[in-house]
């Protein structure tokens, strides 16, 4: 039979483990409401109940031992708290199963299966309350280590069954947030369950008595951690996956109707053209030359947003090559835009020009910036130009591409990056070019700066870290 000394010594050693578990819990209830809120998961919602309804256990059970503790304050509040704690960690379980019922099978309860569960939730609760009345004087069988048994006997079957349901619909998943969860949830119910036993030989004998220390304070918090730990994590992981299944799905559909659409755009230019020759009044010709700028245009729009999903699926292939040899692809492919035989370029090639980095995504790089200075050359100017240069810094590269071309407002320049912005209402383009720049300089550890200023001219840097090559490499 447990007596006074003993219990107040138990009533001491758990005070402290219960009150930081009190708080941990309300802190992670708290967490999982921020990602309901967030995502709208209801399962989130459900455990964030839980975890709620463990704070309050806890709680209603320090409550309860303390008027055991202390009888003078009478068998009346021992009872209602008893009833309390009781309803708090039943409640608990309710809304764990409920939570895990959901995240598994993407339904949730009826109402008439709700309410049922709830109303077991307090009958239990109610008869444990009422166990008192068998109890002897100054006895604490009936009044704590039954209800206190009971509850740690359900609570128990409740996460050992709830870890094995996540753990066959983890089994072959590498998700670490999952397999965290039913690990601890697997310990954390047979801890329980170790209690409900423990308690249960109490019952049967009398001279039997559980030894409570600190050290199970300690492992029950380490597995609520634990628990709390797997929630998030798996919530993260399965929202990071989600974003790369709808990314790679966009990326997908991005690519396929660009393309898809650019085959009757194309079939269109032709038929532009064909009217061009056939139209003879200048009013319809001046029409035909709208159009065919207008589809012109996006066309452009669809090649940008090919190029991009082609640059995003494209995998990093490194390799040693001269700036030169780039420098003249690029030339070659921007040599016929509209106004490009008027401008000079200036690039003085030597022979320390090598680097290594991934050669489509630098092209890409390059041939966006040169295209724009092109594109926005300044015809006012007498001696229009494009200097390339080259300078090795260590083991970094520094590529830079300077124009004297219209430039760039001081506002709109920490946008141009930006995805389908435009500097300037003259922009022809997509607003996609300097977007696909930085997205591919990202794939090469790689950046850029931006000076300009507007009327004078522009001058992008790229900084390619680790991609210098000396000669006798």
């Amino acid at each position: 039979m447990i007596n006074q000394s003993i219990f107040d010594q138990y009533f001491e050693s758990i005070l402290i483990s219960y009150s930081g578990q009190a708080i941990w819990s309300i802190g992670l209830a708290l967490i999982l409401w921020y990602f309901f809120n967030l995502y709208e998961r209801k399962h989130l919602k459900l455990w964030s109940f839980s975890w709620l309804a463990f704070a309050a256990y806890v709680l209603f059970s320090l409550l309860t031992l303390y008027c055991a503790k202390n009888q003078d304050i009478g068998p009346f509040w021992q009872n209602v708290f008893t009833f309390l704690f009781q309803i708090a960690g039943l409640m608990q379980v309710v809304w764990l199963l409920q939570g895990t019922f959901h995240l598994i099978h993407r339904k949730t309860l009826s109402l008439k299966q709700e309410y049922l569960q709830y109303t077991l939730v307090v009958l239990l609760a109610l008869l444990g309350s009422l166990l008192f009345l068998f109890e002897q004087e100054g006895g604490y069988v009936y009044s704590l280590l039954v209800p206190f048994s009971i509850k740690s006997l359900i609570v128990g079957t409740a996460f050992v069954f709830a870890g094995i349901q996540i753990m066959r619909i983890g089994r072959r998943d590498a998700a670490v947030g999952k397999k965290l969860l039913w690990i601890a949830f697997l310990l954390y119910g047979f801890e329980n369950l170790n209690y409900a036993l423990g308690g249960i030989r109490m019952i049967l004998d009398d001279n039997y008595i559980v030894d409570f220390d600190n050290t199970l304070g300690v492992i029950d918090f380490l597995l609520l951690s634990f628990i709390g730990i797997g929630m998030i994590i798996w919530l993260l992981e399965e929202e990071r996956s989600a974003l790369e299944k709808t990314n790679r799905e966009l990326d997908s559909f991005l690519y396929s109707t660009s393309h898809d659409l650019r085959a009757p755009v194309a079939s269109l230019l032709g038929l532009i053209n064909i009217a061009k020759h056939d139209i003879k009044d200048e009013s319809g010709q001046q029409y035909v030359k709208m159009m065919e700028e207008r589809v012109k245009k996006l066309d452009h729009i669809f090649g940008d947003i090919l190029n991009y999903s082609r640059n995003i699926k494209t995998e990093i292939n490194l390799k040693t090559f001269r700036l030169g040899e780039m420098v003249e692809d690029v030339i070659t492919d921007v040599k016929f835009n509209q106004g490009a035989d008027s401008i000079r370029l200036d690039y003085d090639e030597q022979i320390h020009h090598i680097l290594k980095t991934d050669y489509y995504q630098l092209k890409v790089v390059l041939g966006n910036l040169i295209s724009n200075a092109v594109k926005y050359h300044d015809a006012k100017k007498p001696d229009q130009y494009i200097a390339v240069r080259f300078e090795r810094l260590s083991r970094d590269v520094h590529i830079s591409v300077e124009d004297n071309g219209i430039g760039i407002a001081p506002e709109s320049q920490h946008k141009v990056f930006d995805m389908f912005y435009r500097a300037t209402s003259e922009a022809e383009g997509s607003g996609l070019g300097l977007f696909i720049v930085q997205q591919a300089l990202e794939k090469i550890n790689a950046r850029i700066t931006l000076v300009s200023e507007l009327g004078k001219g522009s001058i992008f840097k790229v900084i390619i870290e680790n991609a210098g090559v000396k000669l006798d490499d």
